[in-house]
């Protein structure tokens, strides 16, 4: 015996008993329901910041080019 107690072929085999049980029935509804998320949605740093600062302008969002709006071609 380890000093905790229990035997680690006992804990081995305890513990892939347990993974067998759990693979056998089916999980319940409300802990499935937790796991289930919308995937990760991707965009671009440009129109997220310009989003969330409403700088559209400042950054040239909506415009031809991004020095537009102070002359620089």
């Amino acid at each position: 015996m380890n000093r905790r107690g229990s035997e680690p072929n006992k804990v081995s085999r305890d513990r892939r008993h347990r993974l067998a049980e759990m693979a056998a029935t089916k999980p319940d509804a409300k802990a499935a329901k937790a796991f289930i998320r919308k995937a990760y949605e991707c965009c671009d740093v440009l129109g997220y910041m310009a989003k969330k600062y409403d700088i559209k302008g400042e950054i040239g969002i909506g415009q031809e080019s991004i020095g537009s709006d102070k002359g620089i071609p």
